[in-house]
């Protein structure tokens, strides 16, 4: 089933991702690795080819695996980070001992700019949750240098601060969806509007490969009732999991799911 208008958007070039995605740290520089992951990002849309160089010069690249940190709730924010690669999720500990997901960034989206732009401590800590991340950290004083010379920067950082605001109401949106399912539905459908990219035969691939594990704590569930949940999906091919990550066959099923609660 074709996508509706908004679901689902056409991948970064082939090339420049490719780079990013496959490049050893052998077998490319730093600035060069740095320079591809920033150049399609979301900070950096309609900066200058001089200002995405000059930052990529300054920019570090960091490599995590699942379950890794990014940074811990309370660190000084003196980066802004953009995601290459992987999932990660925002997340603080109550005093109970228990976990609330704030919120979850991936491909091509910057993350935790709000605590960076107000000069503050990070209110929680980032942790991937898919099987890796690959993240570019740019020091946040040429940034916001920039920012008062360079539009395209100022825009871009104003731009963010809304989208992190969507994302936490989004996140709102996820868990009060009613059943596993419904939130499992509406988790595909929010993954599938920001990371999809749509195929000729109409599915919508999702690029990031999540354990049933990490589901299950993006919907607040338990990891064996989100193996249930799939697994109609995985047969009749709603949602089908695959090397690179998730195949959504039909967004209209997972949007009745939704409707059903």
């Amino acid at each position: 089933m074709p996508p509706r208008a908004g679901y689902g958007r056409p991948a970064p070039p082939a090339r420049i991702m490719k780079e990013v995605l496959t490049a050893s740290p052998r077998a490319m520089p730093v600035v060069g690795r740095a320079h591809a992951l920033l150049q399609p990002s979301y900070l950096l849309r309609g900066a200058s080819p001089a200002v995405i160089a000059e930052l990529a010069g300054v920019a570090s690249i960091r490599e995590l695996r699942a379950g890794e940190t990014l940074w811990r709730e309370g660190e000084p924010a003196r980066s802004f980070h953009v995601i290459g690669r992987g999932l990660v999720r925002c997340r603080r500990y109550l005093r109970s001992g228990s976990e609330v997901t704030l919120g979850i960034f991936g491909p091509r989206e910057s993350i935790g700019d709000t605590a960076v732009l107000e000069d503050r401590a990070y209110p929680a800590e980032a942790v991937v949750v898919s099987d890796g991340a690959l993240v570019a950290a740019i020091p946040a004083r040429p940034v916001l240098e920039l920012s008062t010379v360079e539009r395209s920067i100022a825009e871009a950082l104003q731009h963010a601060l809304l989208c992190h605001s969507a994302v936490l109401r989004t996140k709102v949106a996820i868990v009060s969806a009613g059943p596993v399912r419904a939130r499992l539905a509406n988790l595909f459908l929010h993954l599938a509007e920001r990371f999809g990219e749509t195929r000729d035969d109409g599915t919508v691939v999702i690029p990031l490969v999540l354990a049933r594990g990490a589901l299950a704590s993006l919907v607040s569930a338990r990891t064996e009732t989100v193996i249930r949940g799939l697994r109609p999906w995985e047969v009749n091919g709603v949602v089908v999991t695959t090397a690179e990550g998730f195949r959504i066959g039909d967004l209209d099923a997972l949007r009745a799911c939704v409707d059903d609660g």
